[in-house]
C-alpha cells in the first residue's frame, strides 16, 4: 500500500516544523565564545538584599561582590540585566544569560531543567511577619501567607498541610510590602536577611523567627554548559579561601555563610 497523499504532506510539515524547532534553539555559549567576549552576562531580579540589589543600572550585593571577583579571576567583566525571578530559567535557555543569581535555592525540580556551580552560600529559613507570635510555619494555620512567584517558598507553602491562604507576588519588594502593610499575615525569607531588612524599614519591626531548615544557594547555569558551570566552580571554590571572601560574608551578613561539611 502505497502513503496517501495527506500522509505525505503530514510528515513533510512535521518534519519542517522539527527542523525550524533545532534551527531556532538558542545554544549556550561555549566557556571559550565567553573568554573570546570578555564578558560574563548575568541574570537577576535585583530586588533580594542583601544578596542582589538594583538600583537603575547600578547592581549591588553579596552575589553581585563575589561574581565580580569571581569573574575577575577569569578574566571576565560582570554584564548584569534585570529579569524578573520566574524567567530566569528561560533566560539562559533562550542564552540571554550565562548566569543567573539572586539567593537561588538547589532544589531537584530546579536541577530537572538547570545546573547549579557549587553552592555560594546556605542560608536558614524563617518565618517573617509583623506579629511576633508567629514563630514556625505551624503558627500559619488559617493565616494568610504571601510567597515569590516561583520561588523555593512558593511550592513549599502550597504544600504545607493546613487551611492557609496564599497570595503570591511577582517581586520579593511586593512581596515585603504586604508583609509591612499587612495585606498578608507572614512571608518565609532567609534568616540572614533580617539585617537587611531592619535597615530597609527602620521604623517597621519585622520579625524573624528562628531556622526552621537551611537551603543551600548556588548560581544557575544552562545544564548543557559544563565547561561554564565548572570553571566557576574553580574560580568560586578559590575565592572561598581568601581573606576577601571573609571580609565579603562578614560586611553583608557579620558570620561565614559558606556551607558546612
Amino acid at each position: 500500500m502505497f502513503p496517501t497523499r495527506r500522509f505525505l504532506v503530514s510528515t513533510l510539515a512535521l518534519a519542517a516544523a522539527a527542523g525550524l524547532t533545532s534551527l531556532n534553539a538558542a545554544e549556550a555559549r561555549s566557556l571559550a565564545q565567553i573568554k573570546q567576549s570578555g564578558v560574563l552576562r548575568v541574570a537577576t531580579p535585583g530586588d533580594l538584599p542583601p544578596f542582589t540589589m538594583a538600583a537603575g543600572d547600578k547592581y549591588s550585593g553579596y552575589e553581585v561582590e563575589l561574581l565580580q571577583a569571581v569573574a575577575g579571576a577569569m578574566g571576565l567583566k560582570v554584564e548584569m540585566q534585570k529579569v524578573a525571578a520566574d524567567q530566569l530559567i528561560k533566560a539562559l535557555q533562550d542564552d540571554r544569560a550565562d548566569v543567573a543569581v539572586g539567593a537561588l535555592g538547589v532544589t531537584s525540580t530546579r536541577e530537572n531543567k538547570v545546573d547549579f556551580t557549587v553552592p555560594t552560600a546556605c542560608a536558614g529559613v524563617s518565618v517573617a511577619s509583623l506579629d511576633p507570635a508567629l514563630q514556625k510555619h505551624t503558627d500559619l494555620a488559617g493565616k494568610t501567607i504571601g510567597v515569590g512567584t516561583g520561588s523555593l517558598m512558593h511550592s513549599y507553602v502550597q504544600k504545607l498541610p493546613f487551611e492557609k491562604q496564599v497570595k503570591v507576588y511577582k517581586s520579593n519588594g511586593d512581596l515585603m510590602f504586604a508583609v509591612i502593610s499587612r495585606a498578608v499575615d507572614a512571608t518565609f525569607a532567609y534568616t540572614v536577611m533580617e539585617p537587611a531588612a531592619k535597615r530597609n524599614f527602620p521604623k517597621i519591626k519585622i520579625h524573624f523567627g528562628p531556622e526552621l531548615w537551611s537551603v543551600p544557594l548556588g548560581f544557575m547555569v544552562r545544564e548543557d554548559n559544563d565547561q561554564a558551570r565548572l570553571a566557576l566552580n574553580s574560580a568560586i571554590q578559590a575565592y572561598f579561601s581568601t581573606n576577601s571572601y571573609a571580609f565579603l560574608s562578614s560586611k553583608h551578613f557579620g558570620k561565614d555563610v559558606r556551607c558546612k561539611g
